[in-house]
């Protein structure tokens, strides 16, 4: 894919103009570029503070109320999460998107706040982790999307890659260390304690975004009269745009795929081979192990087509994803860390390729349609894929799901090629 998005003549301007600008600005090399390593930084430390937040609420969850209002706990913050996505895409489209993350830190600093004060008036309590679910996840959809529109409008269009693969390492290691500082955490201080952690976490990435993080390029303007006008737009935009709906289509694939095998398939291939939790945590590790190693070589391969090879990688991720239903023990640690690097390479790969094909204009939209898929379609995958396991074995629903993973990415791959 060579980078040209197919938009009207505005998108098609604002590109050009977007480019025109980047050849005006020096851009350092990353590794003397303070602003685009205090992003990384500050998203480590930031991702570390959820991770632990996330262990600590759901350890929390577990010990208030029954497994089912644990669930829903868990849960229910995906809703309002997913209703505010496509809001937030489009003010970060519409409103300057630093300033938009910087406010939407401060909201979840806020909530956090309030709430460890609540907890320390009167204690954890089932309705009070409802309601700081759904507040905070409504808040966490704001800046997402913004988040989104700054790698495009930081660094040269050949850096990419490497900013996505640098950010890729960053929270592979956050999620190493914010999963036992969040037990350790919620151990000995309580769900309260994890929320200040979090809190500051947040408080760091904010200072960053004053302090540090500050775009190069302009923000090109939401040219609606209005966000429902926006929103509208965005649609419009990816029906005009072959590149941009492929790549959101392959996405979607991506994330509704892989993720039920490994939240779902695994655990039960696991349990019903009777290899213990042990493995389960032995297999995860070395998926991670294996991601960070897929970035590192992200950083230094460079193909001439960066979706076509991601999604051509991918292809590998599916034949792993089908392996975990049927191979020994020890082929699952093969297949986890097949999935794992072409994880940590495609990825970085994917997500550089994004930013260069979606017109600027449209970023924060189409990173929130995007993420729809997690925030909104997860739960379905997940139960549509227990349903299938329960209908037919562990091993046809994974071969199934691995085989229509490949068809999609082998299909995205060849459209974005026809798209040029």
């Amino acid at each position: 894919m060579s980078g040209k998005v197919e938009a009207g003549a505005s998108g098609g301007a604002e590109t050009a103009s977007a480019e025109e600008g980047a050849a005006e600005v020096v851009f350092p090399p990353l590794s003397r570029d303070r602003r685009v390593q205090g992003w990384i930084v500050s998203n480590a430390v930031s991702q570390t503070g959820d991770v632990a937040w996330y262990i600590g609420l759901a350890w929390s969850a577990a010990q208030v109320t029954t497994p089912a209002g644990a669930g829903l706990v868990m849960g229910i913050g995906a809703l309002p999460k997913a209703l505010t996505l496509l809001y937030g895409g489009a003010l970060a489209d519409r409103i300057d998107a630093r300033r938009t993350m910087i406010v939407a830190n401060l909201g979840r600093i806020l909530v956090l706040s309030l709430a460890a004060a609540f907890i320390g008036m009167w204690g954890v309590s089932l309705p009070l982790l409802l309601v700081v679910a759904v507040v905070f996840g409504a808040v966490d959809a704001i800046y997402g999307p913004a988040a989104g529109t700054l790698p495009r409008r930081m660094v040269q269009r050949d850096d990419l890659v490497k900013l996505a693969a640098g950010n890729q390492l960053a929270n592979r290691l956050a999620v190493f260390v914010g999963a036992p500082l969040g037990g350790l955490v919620v151990a000995h201080g309580g769900l309260a304690s994890v929320m200040v952690v979090d809190a500051v976490s947040f408080a760091v990435i904010a200072v960053g975004l004053v302090a540090v993080v500050k775009p190069r390029l302009p923000q090109p303007p939401a040219s609606g009269a209005s966000v429902l006008t926006d929103l509208r737009e965005g649609f419009g935009y990816l029906r005009r745009s072959v590149s941009a709906r492929t790549l959101v289509i392959a996405f979607f694939g991506l994330n509704l795929c892989v993720g039920p095998v490994l939240a779902v398939g695994l655990v039960q291939r696991t349990h019903s081979a009777g290899w213990g939790a042990g493995s389960l945590g032995l297999f995860q590790a070395c998926s991670g192990v294996a991601a960070a190693v897929g970035a590192l070589l992200a950083m230094r391969w460079k193909p001439r087509n960066l979706a076509r090879t991601g999604l051509l990688v991918l292809i590998l991720q599916a034949a792993g994803c089908a392996a975990i239903g049927y191979v020994p023990r020890g082929g699952v640690f093969a297949a986890m860390a097949t999935i794992g690097f072409t994880a940590g390479l495609a990825s970085a790969q994917l997500s550089a390729a994004f930013q260069q094909t979606i017109d600027p204009a449209y970023l924060g939209r189409t990173s929130s349609i995007t993420s729809l898929s997690d925030e909104a379609l997860m739960p379905v995958a997940m139960t549509t894929f227990g349903f299938l396991i329960s209908l037919t074995s562990i091993g046809i629903a994974c071969l199934a799901i691995g085989a229509v993973f490949a068809l999609l990415m082998v299909w995205s791959a060849a459209r974005l090629n026809a798209a040029g």
